[in-house]
């Protein structure tokens, strides 16, 4: 069977982390979203070729891949011309390859717990589509089935629900039929071609779509407070006992399950309260205190009397001493000057809202600190308030409390 990876879109909810920046290759507790969902579909014998589905930062995408599998001749690329759906991207790896069979389909932002393999079964012949159950369905493809056969998708209904419900989780298996249908697909209100179009149309044709329900944890990346949620699960589901090696100090601290890097630089003072993952040629301290569940990145430096608490430091990043960075996101190459404090914590404690595109949208979260994009700086003594996202390339003055997004 051959597997098609839907990487091509640009992301625009997860802005400003998607600014310049292709959203399959966000980092999850030291790995790639896209490298995630390739290595786990690798591992499945059902799976012979790999289609990744390309168009934003489509050179970008490619060098990585190359990188990530040299050589490898089972993972094909696919262009993608223009992001018209995610029906458009599966027609266009189509077109554009020799698949003959049954076929599989992944979104590129999903990852599960559960793995890849033990869901991929050649028995569902009429197709399969997995689901996961939610009392809050309205941001996602609402799945109506009998019998765990599916009747329709509703995508993204409007109404609100507060009943258990099962929504799309963006893993299908499709018949060879479906590809003939792509031709009489027509585009949806979002003025797309829809893969949930081209389901209920497989219905209408009587094809018995096989309803999989997902019991295990599953992440839509579609959000960037869902970067923090994913990477506190996988943090916490793949960290490492910490071994001692000649880049840390033996004045440091190490508490719990901690992955440190070979090339990684922990100096004196410093307090690891695990699970924390430390990646390559990081350098810590001295006298920091690192908090469960933060991934620290390849080069990144963290100064003197820091303290990091349930935070992504991607690569190349330098947080200045005497800083607080707390439930928040930290873009690749970004310079936070010294005594910068993301504040996390509504006086309220109420949850957390955060804008994304023309909408407020509740996180869900009673802590989080802000997200900040790729290439910013940020001078001494500044505030960032709980919900800020701060776009990439941007740059704030001593002193200043940013209260509303840059």
């Amino acid at each position: 069977m051959e597997a098609i990876v839907l990487a091509a879109g640009i992301g625009t909810r997860l802005a400003p982390l998607t600014n310049n920046f292709p959203k399959p290759l966000l980092n999850i507790a030291g790995k790639p979203i896209l490298k995630r969902i390739i290595d786990d579909l690798k591992k499945s014998d059902q799976i012979n070729i790999i289609n990744v589905v390309v168009n934003y930062q489509a050179d970008r995408i490619i060098t990585e891949i190359n990188n990530w599998y040299p050589n490898d001749q089972t993972i094909q690329i696919i262009h993608q011309n223009e992001t018209n759906g995610t029906a458009d991207a599966v027609n266009s790896a189509i077109l554009q390859t020799n698949i003959e069979d049954n076929f599989l389909v992944i979104n590129g932002d999903v990852l599960f717990e559960q793995n890849l393999p033990s869901m991929i079964n050649t028995s569902y012949k009429d197709g399969l589509i997995v689901g996961v159950k939610t009392t809050n369905p309205n941001n996602y493809g609402l799945i109506r089935h009998k019998d765990n056969l599916l009747l329709n998708i509703n995508e993204k209904p409007d109404s609100s629900s507060t009943s258990i419900e099962y929504i799309n989780a963006g893993f299908y298996i499709l018949p060879k039929a479906s590809i003939s249908l792509l031709s009489s697909l027509k585009q949806s209100k979002r003025g797309e071609l829809e893969i949930t179009d081209l389901l209920n149309l497989l219905v209408q044709e009587n094809f018995k779509i096989t309803v999989l329900e997902l019991e295990n944890h599953w992440f839509d990346i579609g959000y960037p407070w869902e970067i923090l949620n994913a990477n506190e699960f996988f943090i916490n589901k793949e960290s490492m006992t910490y071994t001692i090696d000649s880049k840390t100090s033996t004045n440091a601290t190490i508490i719990g399950n901690v992955q440190i890097n070979e090339t990684a630089n922990i100096r004196n003072g410093v307090y690891i309260e695990g699970p924390v993952f430390i990646d390559d040629g990081a350098d810590i301290g001295p006298n920091c205190y690192i908090r469960a569940h933060s991934y620290i990145g390849k080069n990144t430096r963290v100064g003197n009397a820091c303290e990091i608490k349930n935070s992504i430091l991607s690569e190349n990043s330098h947080v200045a001493h005497l800083s607080y960075i707390g439930d928040t996101f930290v873009g690749n190459n970004t310079n936070l000057g010294a005594g910068t404090i993301t504040a996390n914590l509504r006086h309220d404690n109420k949850s957390i809202k955060l804008n994304v595109k023309e909408d407020r949208v509740d996180t869900g979260r009673r802590k989080l600190g802000a997200i900040i994009g790729h290439d910013v700086k940020t001078g001494i003594g500044v505030n960032l308030l709980p919900g800020v996202k701060i776009s990439s390339g941007s740059w704030i003055n001593a002193g200043e409390t940013i209260k509303y997004d840059l």
